[in-house]
């Protein structure tokens, strides 16, 4: 996520903050960071996350050449970590108890990773990978078609955007199927939106923060109260209780919210220096975070079995719901405490993954 010679700092606090939705949204527990429902994360935030990936978007050589790179950076880490997460379900059901995930299997280790993506529970954020390779190179073809789109993002944005409402239409409407390709056309605005205001639309972005803001949060509440609710579940394809041009509008609205909040936060985020790790391994906190969750309730089990606290830890639900979380009374400090396993065992597993990634380079180079 460079910009010249230079880390885009708004970008990386943007990112924190669509991250910590995620993360936060797959707790059962009371969202800390919605404004009491005004923005919902499950409105917006994976448009969120198009965005900014389209905010950084070049094309890489060829066409061939430019779908093998995004495979490489998408796809291979998909399709390690879908096998390792199948073999630790397997192992789960098998020897701790558990019924969640589905079993190995030719579909759930070469299809099911771009159809559902859900399918063994512990990687459950990864389904979002290949929908966002598939919108990379979609749109990637679309800007090497001859004419306007290839040098106007603003005449690329509007068949991106034709796109996107088809789908909402038909998501809306209760079709659902095929959902994977739903879901690459659905979040096609929102990563086509993000070169398009890179290019055309930053430099404009100068209205003072406070009324802007402001404005931005009045116009969501006024269609919150006009419309009800703007959330949808983007992963099944279900929920879509609003029509296409609401359902982006919403979007719109909460997006230019947090982008202004994360151009204010950027300096702060680009000092502290585990808040930039986490902004610079959105996809490796996406890919593992539910165990995070699990990891955490692990030690409840324990401490439950040895007497020393969590009482009322239920063990049949931690082994049968993918979303069982200890929490006596909803308290919020468990939501941080979720929230912080999380991202604390993702992390970790980025900074493993990238140190032995220079041993094996170091060696190889040695030798």
């Amino acid at each position: 996520m460079q910009t010249g010679e230079r880390e885009n700092r708004t970008m990386r606090a943007l990112y924190l903050l669509a991250i910590l939705f995620v993360v936060d949204g797959h707790l059962p527990l009371p969202d800390l960071m919605d404004f009491g429902g005004l923005f919902g994360y499950y409105s917006f935030h994976l448009l969120l996350f198009a965005f900014g990936s389209g905010y950084f978007f070049r094309l890489h050589g060829t066409a061939v050449q430019d779908a093998l790179h995004r495979a490489r950076k998408l796809l291979l880490p998909l399709y390690g970590w879908n096998l390792c997460y199948g073999l630790l379900a397997a192992a789960l059901r098998r020897f701790g108890g558990f019924t969640l995930g589905q079993p190995l299997s030719p579909y759930t280790l070469l299809l099911a990773p771009l159809t559902d993506g859900e399918h063994f529970v512990w990687n459950l954020g990864a389904w979002y990978l290949f929908p966002l390779f598939a919108v990379q190179v979609l749109y990637a073809g679309v800007r090497r078609l001859p004419g306007p789109w290839k040098r106007d993002e603003r005449a690329t944005f509007l068949p991106c955007l034709a796109a996107g409402m088809a789908a909402a239409f038909c998501l809306h409407g209760g079709t659902n199927r095929p959902l994977w390709l739903l879901r690459t056309l659905f979040l096609l605005p929102g990563y086509a939106g993000g070169a398009l205001y890179r290019a055309r639309l930053e430099k404009k972005d100068t209205l003072p923060t406070f009324p802007y803001l402001c404005g931005l949060a009045a116009a969501r509440a006024a269609l919150l109260i006009g419309c009800g609710s703007l959330s949808y579940l983007l992963s099944s394809g279900t929920y879509f209780g609003q029509g296409p041009v609401v359902t982006y509008l919403g979007a719109a609205l909460a997006i230019a919210f947090w982008l202004r909040v994360a151009r204010v936060i950027a300096p702060g985020v680009a000092k502290c220096r585990p808040a930039l790790f986490a902004a610079r391994h959105t996809l490796d906190i996406m890919m593992h975070h539910y165990m995070g969750f699990f990891a955490l309730n692990m030690l409840f089990l324990l401490l439950n079995k040895a007497g020393i606290a969590a009482p009322d830890f239920s063990v049949g639900a931690f082994r049968s719901q993918s979303g069982y979380v200890y929490a006596p009374g909803n308290a919020a400090g468990f939501t941080v405490l979720y929230l912080s396993c999380g991202l604390a065992l993702s992390l970790g597993i980025a900074w493993i993954r990238e140190r032995a990634a220079r041993r094996l380079k170091a060696g190889s180079s040695g030798t």
